[in-house]
């Protein structure tokens, strides 16, 4: 009863433990001082209002809203999944978001922060960012830096305007079953994430990329917005409302609604807003003339009249008889529904070969997390009870 008995506890240790503390995400490597907007897939841990995710998280409630076309009165239950919008930046060599801020709160532990944050950091993660060992206690009020993983890879997917999103694999996922689900391709998710096989574990952070309609090629002024596929985003100090079009994914942009007084909506010498368009049937077809969005630079608003002949009239012409800023902001509702993460009906497929080559050293690689867990904790004590209880 001595050696023979070692070899089933070491077995234990090398099979039991690498599951408890091992969850992998993808590292982005970078060397500027430029951001892009991320996503994150948030699975709340308890029912939650919009407006407390929107807190959680130090972003506006209205980004919130439209990058999920939900009501903001609404409670969303536990295990929802819910899309964040969060800038993401190149700190020390890497993509990550460190513009959310937690104030620990009495009985405040790494661990329950962690859980808050629906498995997107860890107790360690956050320990490390704010030089917090694990054991220590901390201090209500004490204020510590969320780092959240996005990554960039320059809003492109072989060649394609996208925008990423990390999403936590959870119990039950298969990377056939996110492929199918997101429309991209298993190839292209494991080439992205560094993956030698398909295998994936709970907790695992995926990023995943989001088809998505881009203003590079639109001729704004001083500006530049990306919007994935199906919903929207704000810009022009939320007096414009931009959404990516899932038939054609082209950007349209229009009054938002919900900022009761802004100006320079109506195109000039004309009779109709952003937005709007004004349609004249003729003979060989139909005459189009659209007051378009150009950009903004402070409180200005920049758009042009846009003249063009369509194949026949749509029948949706607006005369422009009254700014569209009109409606109380309480009544604005989204004219199409972002898709959840669990309903990604609208996104595209991907090409299977990535062009940023992010299999090479100089581009993503896959990060195992450093920190302890509970179940790890307990595996640990457990063998040395039974080397103990042997060797008595």
């Amino acid at each position: 009863m001595t050696c023979k008995f070692l070899v089933p506890i070491y077995l234990l240790i090398l099979f039991l433990v690498p599951k408890c503390i091992l969850p992998k995400s993808v590292i982005e490597p970078c060397n500027a001082s430029d951001s892009c907007v991320s996503y994150l897939s948030y699975r709340l841990p308890w029912d939650s209002k919009i407006s407390e995710i929107a807190f959680r998280f130090r972003i506006n409630v209205s980004d919130l809203l439209v990058a999920n076309s939900i009501d903001s009165n609404q409670i969303l239950p536990e295990k929802s999944f819910v899309k964040v919008p969060i800038s993401c930046s190149c700190v020390d060599g890497i993509r990550r978001s460190v513009s959310t801020h937690y104030t620990i709160g009495a009985t405040d532990t790494l661990m329950s922060v962690s859980e808050g944050y629906g498995g997107l950091v860890s107790a360690g993660q956050i320990g490390n960012a704010n030089g917090i060992d694990e054991e220590n206690t901390l201090s209500s009020g004490q204020s510590v830096v969320i780092p959240l993983p996005c990554t960039c890879f320059n809003n492109s997917n072989n060649g394609a305007d996208s925008v990423y999103m990390s999403y936590v694999v959870q119990s039950g996922d298969e990377l056939t079953k996110i492929a199918t689900e997101y429309r991209v391709t298993i190839s292209n998710l494991e080439i992205i994430n560094g993956l030698g096989q398909t295998q994936i574990d709970p907790g695992d952070i995926l990023a995943i990329p989001l088809a998505a309609c881009s203003s590079a090629n639109l001729n704004w002024y001083n500006e530049s917005l990306i919007v994935p596929n199906g919903s929207y985003a704000l810009t022009a100090n939320n007096c414009i409302k931009c959404g990516c079009r899932p038939t054609d994914l082209s950007l349209e942009c229009l009054p938002s609604g919900i900022v009761e007084k802004c100006s320079h909506l109506q195109c000039k010498d004309s009779n109709i807003f952003i937005g709007e368009r004004h349609e004249n049937h003729t003979t060989s077809g139909c005459n189009v003339t659209a007051c378009i969005y150009r950009g903004h630079l402070g409180g200005k608003i920049f758009r042009s009249l846009v003249n063009s002949t369509d194949v026949k009239c749509l029948g949706k012409q607006s005369e422009g008889t009254g700014s569209p800023m009109e409606s109380p902001v309480s009544n604005y509702i989204a004219p199409y529904l972002s898709p959840s993460p669990l309903s990604p009906s609208h996104y595209v497929h991907s090409p299977k070969n990535h062009s940023l080559g992010l299999l090479n050293s100089s581009s993503a690689h896959r990060h195992t997390q450093k920190p302890l867990s509970q179940p790890l904790h307990f595996i640990i004590l457990l063998v040395f009870v039974l080397v103990f209880e042997i060797f008595l």
